[in-house]
């Protein structure tokens, strides 16, 4: 059964689900139109680099929130179809009134995913969801029906080494050559064991959310499963600290990698 996967929590997608309906008016209040820092300066650049689609190419977007990733593709030409569990961040998400389709889809229903329509998307992306989802095994297995032979999917979540339940971020002081200056720092203390654990999403959300931490190994192993490969990966870091940032702002860890970008691509059926 899939509740003894490690890394898989099935019996949590509709609490996980209602706490994003709770959580979507602070979340689309943060995030607004283009999103935040992260999304600007880390997610949405490695994605150029990673994905190019054509105009006019089919991208499925899972779990688009209230669409920045959407909104960002379709400016490219793509026709984008974003869908998300949550009926609350569809709605801000067609507030909008962009050019994308939308629908209220959990992307933990393999059936539900797979009627999108077999090898309908020439690519699919998501930004910042794998690790807010109880269960990925479904979400692969749907890929490699409803992607083309050889299409990309790309990916961004919080990197599973170095914002997991066990990274505690610190900041030291040390005198190099007669001067202080500070050190920024991770240290790790859980990383191995998938776990499930709670967090805040943005700032003042009324709800702490679900967390899902899976090591790489359990990260990859049900796509790999699936027929993908690992074509492309990014470690982004910001290049500079944000100015009026806090000390422990993620800007300041310039050599601490706050997110993952991978690019799986699905293997060319055999003749």
């Amino acid at each position: 059964m899939m509740q003894d996967r490690p890394g898989e929590w099935p019996q949590l997608a509709e609490e996980t689900r209602k706490i994003w309906n709770k959580n979507a008016e602070a979340w689309d209040s943060r995030m607004g139109e283009r999103g935040n820092d992260f999304h600007n300066e880390l997610i949405l650049p490695a994605f150029d680099r990673l994905l190019s689609p054509h105009p006019g190419e089919e991208v499925l977007d899972i779990g688009c929130g209230n669409g920045v990733v959407c909104r960002h593709l379709a400016k490219k030409g793509a026709q984008v179809t974003g869908i998300d569990a949550s009926s609350d961040l569809i709605d801000y998400a067609r507030n909008y009134r962009d050019n994308i389709s939308y629908e209220v889809l959990d992307a933990t229903d393999e059936n539900a995913l797979c009627g999108l329509g077999e090898k309908r998307f020439a690519a699919a992306v998501s930004c910042n969801v794998l690790m807010d989802m109880p269960s990925i095994t479904p979400l692969m297995r749907a890929l490699a029906r409803v992607l083309l032979p050889g299409s990309p999917f790309v990916f961004s979540l919080m990197h599973p080494c170095f914002q997991n339940p066990g990274a505690t971020r610190m900041v030291e002081q040390e005198e190099r050559e007669g001067r202080l200056s500070l050190r920024h720092a991770t240290k790790i203390s859980h990383y191995i064991d998938p776990v499930h654990y709670k967090g805040s999403s943005v700032t003042n959300s009324p709800v702490a959310q679900n967390y899902f931490h899976r090591p790489l190994h359990v990260l990859f192993a049900e796509a790999f499963a699936s027929g993908f490969v690992i074509d492309g990966l990014e470690e982004p870091t910001f290049a500079r600290p944000t100015p009026g940032a806090r000390t422990m702002s993620w800007s300041q860890f310039g050599q601490l990698p706050p997110l993952l970008v991978a690019r799986l691509r699905l293997m060319e059926e055999k003749a």
